[in-house]
């Protein structure tokens, strides 16, 4: 049985390699239908490599099966130049399409163009290029853009309108999330082991990112991202990014009415927090800053909120709690406690948010002269910093006042 197998494929691939032989430039996409069922054939039986040679007994084709050894036969045969190898081929690529050049050169002239997961007869191999036959033409394409493994070309296809869902896998310490691909770049948020993310795209080390409600987009490094997630569709996410945007420029349209409103003059503003309700501000801004101020140099810990150990949110909970004033645990609902502040009414004591495309990330209590004290990110410490660097500037989310 196993000869006969074999007898099969080896006239399959004599058949084929008949059709290649005589088929030249254009007429081998004339030949496609009849190639194409004679590898679809062969493929039901083994891998398959063909040679062809010309000798005085003529055109002569040779099954391989789809072990080891002989894959690799085949890849060294394509490899050194044997033109009278083929090998089937898959254009992996994500976005765009791959051109087909005259020559082995991306100055030569353009003579069509590939599309992602597009089947490719390899002819030859030149360095970085291919010379490749297929239904678009026959021509050289960059090597790099060629695999053999039809499924990787599948999942690169996919990429052109979809992104890949992953979580975060940090054996539960939680993972920075940045403001661009460095090590040195601002942290922004955190992400605890497990939290659900969006793929967008790779960068060196890191892998840009959407996470939470509002699709907010940052960068995390790498190793710490588990990729075996769905597909789920570009417009999707880029729909909940917009109508994130859409909230927060309203958001800025009712801050500036409210500035517009408010009465002139220091501390005295008759603003309406979100919640609806309003007072006015008194002196009792500075006990909260006395108090917080104790607490400098208290190591930041993400989840904390005791002088152990504090995040952002949770040292402005146990600050206003030392002071008789209750606020929620994180800074998203923070900024809802209290009667909202324009930025150039900024007391001692109030409540200074910084945010992005998703929502509030940060928090701190402002001390005066464009100062605030706060627990800013892993391996920092309560501190007091600028709220006029370029960064806070960009991020400002507002500010309220909760003292009465």
């Amino acid at each position: 049985m196993r000869n006969f197998k074999h007898s099969i494929v080896a006239v399959i691939a004599i058949a084929m390699i008949s059709s290649l032989a005589t088929v030249q430039g254009s007429d081998i996409i004339k030949q496609k239908n009849e190639r194409q069922q004679a590898l679809n054939a062969a493929a039901q039986h083994s891998g398959i490599t063909i040679t062809q040679k010309d000798v005085t007994e003529g055109v002569k084709g040779v099954a391989l099966e789809n072990n080891e050894a002989e894959q690799a036969q085949a890849q060294a045969a394509i490899e050194n130049n044997d033109k009278s190898s083929y090998q089937l081929g898959y254009v992996e690529i994500s976005a765009g399409t791959l051109p087909i050049q005259a020559q082995p050169s991306d100055e030569s002239e353009r003579l069509g163009e590939l599309n992602a997961c597009d089947q490719v007869e390899i002819l030859e191999s030149t360095e970085g290029y291919y010379k490749v036959a297929s239904e678009a033409g026959t021509g050289y394409v960059l090597s790099e853009a060629i695999t053999d493994n039809k499924s990787d070309a599948e999942y690169a296809a996919m990429q052109y309108d979809h992104y890949k869902e992953a979580k975060v896998t940090s054996f539960g310490s939680g993972v920075n999330v940045r403001s661009s691909a460095s090590t040195d770049a601002d942290i922004v948020n955190t992400l605890a082991d497990t939290s659900d993310i969006v793929v967008l795209g790779g960068e060196g080390d890191f892998v840009k990112i959407a996470y939470g409600n509002d699709m907010d987009e940052g960068y995390i490094i790498n190793t710490s991202v588990d990729f075996t997630g769905e597909w789920i569709e570009k417009d999707e996410v880029q729909k909940t990014q917009q109508k994130a945007q859409e909230r927060r420029e309203a958001a800025r349209r009712a801050e500036a009415a409210a500035k517009a409103n408010s009465s002139a003059g220091g501390y005295s503003t008759l603003s309406k927090t979100e919640s609806g309700s309003s007072s006015v501000s008194s002196s009792g801004g500075q006990a909260i800053v006395d108090t917080a101020m104790q607490y400098l140099g208290v190591p930041y810990v993400w989840g904390g909120t005791s002088p152990s150990g504090f995040d952002c949110s949770g040292l402005v909970q146990y600050v206003c709690a030392k002071n008789g004033i209750k606020v929620n645990r994180v800074a998203a609902d923070q900024r809802n406690n209290g009667t909202y502040v324009s930025r150039e009414n900024l007391a001692p004591g109030d409540l200074v948010f910084f945010g992005g495309s998703g929502g509030i990330h940060h928090v701190g209590i402002y001390v005066g002269n464009g100062q605030m004290i706060h627990a800013p990110q892993t391996g920092d410490v309560v501190k007091i910093s600028s709220i006029e660097t370029d960064y806070r500037i960009s991020t400002y989310a507002g500010a309220v006042r909760v003292t009465n």
